[in-house]
């Protein structure tokens, strides 16, 4: 489900190796995976990361876990297509590390979306609004057995 070099826009290049784990007798997730690209056009980071369960209420329970814990930053509902629920989150660690993400849920899958920078401020989340919509529909794709193909950019 995790996007590869050829399924995010031109330029960005890969800035970790995939990181896939299998199920987690302690959170209770099924797999998790997570893959980040240096996105030079938005000066930063692009993560994306999921973690699938074996039901939807478990991945509603991790969904709402992410809520909780960002209840301090600045954040609103987003409305991406195909989630069947998302909310943004700003924030800083200091002067020296900003976050925007866009966390969703999709079916048994909690999913999200963000982008890191050394600071300023981190961006308008809405920049990932592309690429949170493409990843959705990889994961819809795989979760109805099908090779995921979708594409931002």
């Amino acid at each position: 489900m995790l996007p590869g070099a050829a399924d995010v826009p031109p330029g960005w290049k890969a800035a970790t190796s995939y990181r896939i784990e299998g199920s987690s007798g302690t959170d209770g997730f099924v797999a998790f995976g997570r893959k980040a690209y240096s996105a030079p056009d938005l000066n930063g980071h692009v993560g994306f990361g999921l973690r699938s369960f074996r039901s939807r209420s478990q991945a509603e329970a991790d969904y709402g876990k992410w809520k909780r814990r960002t209840a301090g930053t600045q954040q609103a509902a987003a409305q991406i297509d195909g989630a069947d629920t998302a909310f943004t989150a700003v924030y800083c660690l200091g002067r020296s590390y900003c976050s925007s993400s866009i966390q969703m849920r999709v079916g048994s899958v909690s999913a999200y979306v963000n982008i890191n920078t050394d600071g300023p401020p981190a961006a308008d989340p809405k920049v990932l609004n592309s690429v949170a919509r493409a990843f959705v529909l990889r994961i819809h794709q795989a979760e109805q057995g099908q090779r995921p193909t979708a594409k931002a950019g």
